[in-house]
C-alpha cells in the first residue's frame, strides 16, 4: 500500500515537472531590442522605431514600435537565429529638430543574424542619410531576351532634389559582378568592412556646370549608345533604344586597345578611371548583377587598390570610403543569395533586389514614393529591397 502511495506519489511529481518543462518551452523566451539615434543626433534613445525580429527557420516575423526609451519588449519567441530590421522615418520637422536640418530621413539598421536562446538584450544604432539630391533610378544588366547580348545595358541617375544639379564631375562604380552561387561569399564584405571595393569606376566630364539636370530629371549612361532595337550593330530581342537623344553618355571602353569598343562620337564618353581588368572588350557591370553605387571623390583615380582577400586573382579593387557614397543599389543574381553575400555593405545598402534571373530584358527601377505639381520624388530609404522594382520593360529617361 506504501508503495503504491509513493508511485502515485512520484508519477504526479514527474507529471507536474513535464508540464512545467512544456510549459517553460510554450512560453519561450523574452528579448529586447533597444534603438538609438546616430551619435551626431540631439537625442539619444530613438522612440516610435519599427523593429522586425524575423526568424530564420520559420521565416515568422514579430514587430514592435519602441517605447520612450527605446526599446522594443519581445516576448515569448521561439528560441533560434533571428535577423533584425529597425526602420525610421523622420518628417521635415522631427529632422530639424534632432538634426539641425530641415529635411526628411529615413533611418534603419539591419543584424543579419543573431541567436536568441535565452533572455537577453541588444542595443542597436540607427543610420541612414538624407532625402534629395542624386540617387539611381534604373539599373538594367540583365541582357536581352532569347539572346546573349548584353551591350544594351544602362544607368539612370536622377535628380531627387528641388534644386538643379550639375553632373559634372559625379562618380559611377560597380562592385565585382554577381554570382549566381548560393555558397559565394565576397571576401571584402565577409571580413566585415564598411567600404566599398569597385571593379570599375566612370566619371562624368565637365568643368562643373557644362552638365545641369532639372529636379525631377536624369542622365543615362549607356554601354554602348546605338538603338538596340533596330541597329544593325544591335539586336532585335534589346527592349532599349540608347541613342541620341536617350543616352546622355557612353562607356567607350578604351582600356583594351586590342578589341575596339562600339563608339557613338554623337554622344560624349565617360571617362574610365580604373578597371579591374585590361583584357575586356566592353565596360560589364555582369548579367547577374552587382553593386551599384554613385559618389564623390577629389582624386578618385588615386584612391587605394587591393586584390581580393582569399583569393589568387591579381584583379585590383578600388576602395571607396562610406562617407563619399551618394546612393547605392545592391543588384543580386536570384531571390536566393543571402544577406552575407552582399556586394555593398548594409550602411549603405540595408537590403538588396533582383530581376530574378539572366537575360531577362528586364530592369530594376526605383519606386515613386510621391508627386508635387508633376515632379517625381523616388523612395530613398536606403534599402533597395523596399525601393526598387522590377520593370518588365526598362524605360530609360520615361516611367
Amino acid at each position: 500500500m506504501r508503495i503504491s502511495a509513493f508511485l502515485l506519489f512520484l508519477c504526479g511529481t514527474i507529471a507536474v515537472t513535464s508540464c512545467q518543462k512544456n510549459n517553460d518551452v510554450d512560453n519561450g523566451v523574452n528579448y529586447a531590442v533597444t534603438v538609438n539615434y546616430p551619435a551626431t543626433y540631439n537625442a539619444v534613445a530613438a522612440a516610435e522605431v519599427t523593429v522586425v525580429l524575423k526568424n530564420l527557420t520559420t521565416n515568422q516575423q514579430t514587430a514592435l514600435v519602441t517605447n520612450a526609451a527605446g526599446t522594443a519588449n519581445f516576448e515569448g519567441l521561439t528560441p533560434g537565429n533571428y535577423s533584425i530590421t529597425v526602420s525610421k522615418e523622420l518628417s521635415t520637422t522631427a529632422a530639424e529638430a534632432l538634426t539641425g536640418v530641415a529635411q526628411e530621413v529615413f533611418l534603419n539598421a539591419t543584424e543579419p543574424q543573431v541567436q536568441i536562446i535565452a533572455e537577453g538584450s541588444k542595443t542597436i544604432t540607427l543610420t541612414g542619410s538624407a532625402i534629395g539630391g542624386w540617387v539611381i533610378k534604373e539599373f538594367y544588366y540583365s541582357g536581352a531576351p532569347n539572346s546573349f547580348y548584353f551591350y544594351d545595358a544602362f544607368i539612370e541617375i536622377y535628380n531627387n532634389s528641388t534644386d538643379t544639379l550639375y553632373a559634372d564631375g559625379l562618380l559611377i562604380g560597380n562592385t565585382k559582378a554577381s554570382s549566381s552561387s548560393t555558397t559565394a561569399v565576397y571576401g571584402f564584405i565577409a571580413e566585415g568592412r564598411d567600404d566599398v571595393y569597385l571593379a570599375t569606376i566612370l566619371r562624368i566630364p565637365g568643368s562643373g556646370k557644362e552638365h545641369p539636370v532639372a529636379p525631377g530629371k536624369s542622365i543615362v549612361i549607356a554601354t554602348d549608345a546605338i538603338n538596340h532595337k533596330d541597329d544593325p550593330n544591335g539586336n532585335a530581342n534589346s527592349p532599349v533604344n540608347l541613342g541620341q537623344g536617350i543616352a546622355d553618355f557612353e562607356v567607350f571602353f578604351y582600356v583594351n586597345p586590342n578589341t575596339p569598343d562600339t563608339d557613338n562620337p554623337d554622344v560624349p564618353n565617360v571617362d574610365i578611371l580604373h578597371s579591374y581588368s585590361t583584357t575586356l572588350f566592353d565596360y560589364l557591370p555582369g548579367v547577374f548583377g552587382s553593386g551599384l553605387v554613385i559618389f564623390e571623390h577629389s582624386d578618385a583615380a588615386s584612391l587605394p587598390k587591393f586584390t581580393e582577400p582569399n583569393t589568387t586573382s591579381s584583379s585590383l579593387y578600388a576602395q571607396v570610403p562610406k562617407a563619399s557614397i551618394i546612393d547605392g543599389v545592391d543588384a543580386v543574381a536570384n531571390s536566393n543569395i543571402r544577406t552575407e553575400q552582399k556586394r555593398l555593405p548594409i550602411g549603405i545598402d540595408a537590403g538588396m533586389n533582383t530581376v530574378g534571373s539572366t537575360y531577362t530584358g528586364t530592369s530594376l527601377r526605383r519606386k515613386v514614393k510621391q508627386e508635387i505639381n508633376g515632379r517625381k520624388i523616388l523612395q530613398d530609404t536606403n534599402n533597395s529591397s523596399n525601393d526598387f522594382e522590377v520593370a518588365n520593360t526598362p524605360t530609360p529617361k520615361g516611367w
